[in-house]
């Protein structure tokens, strides 16, 4: 029998409006039908947003709902999708998504298309290429009972897009489902992060760009090559280290982008057979063949998936003890140490927090460093000696900097809130902090069932 191919699963996101489509989804048919000129009406979201301390995002829903009442427009969900049929698309576009997905499929490749954008999710659904999107995640309304639009569902700007990557990342196709926020291991989500790309055309793309970037994706800027503005502005975005390419807005066959993206196919499956995860790729392939050759009715059901399976506890905590050196962990952070200090460069900040477990202080908020200089603030962590006295903090027992408690009586138990935090930051941060949530080795202490574990407050 001949042996069933290991097709290995990419993505690539899109923003719409500048990258897919010229201008504002809004200004193709809505803004003319409803008398609104476009640089006024921006201005006066731009307004408004400042005037009430609020997104521009919900500022121009808001503003798109009180123009269609002024001018007794109805709209309704249909109204608004209707909106979307003559959108004006940049070269090769309506095109390009079916022949890229063929090429990928000839390399071995199962591509989805993903689009993340602030544009009205209704006006895009109603465009020619809607079909072509696995999911659309964009700004959407809730609609009454007469179907007009009363509440934003969706408000999507530049900070999280970066939520979305996250989502298809992990398989979570929805606006809602809080399991997102759940430690998911690299080699068990739906797709690794370094086999998706991310293609946008301005700044609010810099959050989804560096943050795929700096996860081993490929994040391409695009720009109208007539535009000297965009030109300069996307040449500046790669000097700043914000993508990895930038190309000129053509989605023809062999224009630089259909090259780039090619490449970044290619490289896909290179990484998938050769590169760290070809032990998944291999065993996972193995499996498929194991699953043709020995076909029965229910066989699907005794076989787990590896792209939707999540780590257990003690499965996380087996790969943390198999880290091999303090020193690999510190370069995987990215820092030299840890410090109780703050200005020091290259060092994890172990803030004071005045919290009191019934007389033992142990806790502390940790921050980092982002590239602009400011604090990043990753989560909280309670830090303590397993012969600790009561109302003494453990800030005055640590020393100002140390590189890791391993090999010391220090013990620590954190949760991080940082959402974009790698897997392996956080199995490194475990392992130099000395973690104890997956043992009971301490659960005699007092210290640790009354403050470290104490309701298990940061499970």
């Amino acid at each position: 029998m001949e042996e069933e191919k290991q097709m290995i699963k990419m993505a690539i996101a899109y923003d719409f409006d500048g990258t897919l489509a010229r201008g504002n989804i809004q200004e193709n048919s809505f803004f003319p039908e409803l008398g609104i000129d476009k640089d006024a009406f921006w201005k006066q979201v731009k307004k408004e947003a400042e005037d009430n301390n609020m997104s521009e995002i919900l500022a121009y829903m808001r503003l798109i709902i009180r123009k269609a009442d002024d001018t007794n427009t109805k709209i309704t969900y249909d109204v608004l999708k209707n909106y979307g049929k003559n959108v004006d698309f940049f070269k090769g576009v309506e095109e390009y998504f079916d022949r890229i997905k063929d090429y990928a499929k000839s390399q071995g490749v199962e591509l989805e298309h993903y689009i993340i954008s602030s544009g009205t999710r209704e006006m895009i659904e109603g465009t020619k290429i809607a079909d072509k999107f696995e999911a659309i995640f964009a700004s959407s309304f809730i609609f009454d009972q007469y179907g007009k639009p009363t509440w934003p569902a969706v408000a999507l700007d530049y900070t999280s897009k970066t939520q979305y990557l996250y989502r298809i990342s992990k398989g979570i196709l929805n606006a809602w489902d809080s399991q997102i926020n759940k430690t998911m291991a690299e080699e068990s989500r739906a797709i690794r992060f370094e086999n998706m790309i991310y293609i946008g055309d301005g700044e609010t793309d810099i959050p989804a760009m560096a943050l795929l970037k700096s996860k081993k994706g490929i994040s391409i800027v695009v720009y109208d090559d007539e535009n000297p503005d965009k030109v300069k502005q996307s040449k500046e975005m790669l000097k700043n280290d914000k993508a990895n390419y930038a190309v000129p807005l053509d989605y023809r066959e062999g224009s630089p982008l259909d090259d780039v993206i090619k490449m970044a196919i290619k490289k896909v499956v290179l990484e998938a057979k050769y590169g760290k995860y070809q032990d998944v790729f291999e065993n996972n392939s193995e499996e498929l063949n194991t699953i043709d050759e020995n076909t029965t009715d229910n066989t699907h059901e005794a076989i787990p998936s590896l792209q939707s399976e999540v780590k257990t506890e003690e499965e996380e905590q087996s790969v943390i003890l198999n880290l091999e050196s303090e020193d690999e962990c510190l370069r995987i952070l990215g820092i030299q140490g840890f410090t109780t200090k703050p200005n020091i460069a290259q060092h994890i900040y172990l803030e004071r927090d005045r919290w009191d477990d019934g007389g033992y202080e142990t806790t502390f908020r940790i921050y980092k460093k982002t590239d602009q200089g400011d604090w990043d603030v990753l989560g909280k962590i309670k830090i303590c000696l397993v012969d600790q006295e009561k109302d003494n903090h453990t800030i005055n027992l640590l020393e100002e900097t140390f590189t890791s408690l391993r090999g010391t009586k220090f013990l620590s138990y954190f949760k991080i809130t940082k959402i974009d935090i790698t897997e392996d930051e956080q199995r490194a941060l475990s392992f130099l902090l000395n973690d104890i949530r997956n043992t009971d080795e301490y659960d005699e202490y007092d210290i640790v069932k009354k403050s470290l574990k104490r309701g298990l407050p940061f499970k």
